[in-house]
């Protein structure tokens, strides 16, 4: 079995290029969310909470849920650091046997191009949530000047739409919300934020 990259990088993970980009992203995703309404949210490839533990405030209950063992370690360690009390955290294989489920709310950021089966997961998801519940995802534009063996060079958002509506997902919409320089395989990319409803 091929080793998780993201065990090796963990520890090393929380790059401060990374916690800027994480801030960014939650300035554009909090108008969009519901705090305050006290719902659970599922962060999905959480990796080291670097957007699910500043919502940890806003949310009932936060579940962060990783396949990466050493980043669900690191991840935790920041919990009790901080002393957060309202979350789970568990590996993608242990979510079916949970009682989490369903969640009010997902959040999936910069997961999706790593995943080879788009719509698998994405059908996936939609089975974890709530009806009335939202799916909320972050990740690149497509882009033409990205090509690795192991992600996705982004993402068409009018197909990722039809896509999600195919599902059974409504009301879904997404927008392009952040521009960056060197962030995707060290080409500069434009981020968008796609939300939709169960």
């Amino acid at each position: 079995m091929e080793p998780n990259v993201f065990n090796q990088i963990a520890n090393q993970y929380d790059t401060e290029e990374r916690i800027q980009l994480a801030r960014r992203i939650l300035e554009k995703l909090n108008p969009t969310l519901s705090l305050g309404t006290k719902k659970t949210l599922l962060d999905f490839g959480c990796g080291t909470g670097l957007l699910g533990i500043p919502l940890t405030a806003q949310y009932k209950e936060v579940v962060f849920v990783d396949d990466s063992a050493v980043m669900l370690e690191v991840l935790q360690s920041k919990i009790k650091a901080n002393g957060i009390e309202n979350t789970k955290t568990m590996a993608v294989g242990d979510l079916a046997g949970s009682n989490v489920l369903p969640v009010d709310e997902i959040l999936l950021s910069l997961v999706l191009l790593h995943i080879p089966e788009t719509e698998s997961a994405i059908q996936f998801l939609y089975r974890l949530i709530r009806p009335g519940g939202k799916l909320f995802l972050v990740d690149f534009d497509k882009n033409e000047k990205v090509s690795h063996p192991k992600v996705h060079n982004g993402f068409d958002q009018k197909t990722l739409r039809e896509l999600f509506l195919k599902i059974g997902f409504r009301n879904v919409s997404s927008s392009t919300i952040l521009e960056e320089k060197k962030v995707f395989m060290n080409e500069d990319a434009s981020l968008f934020l796609l939300v939709a409803e169960k």
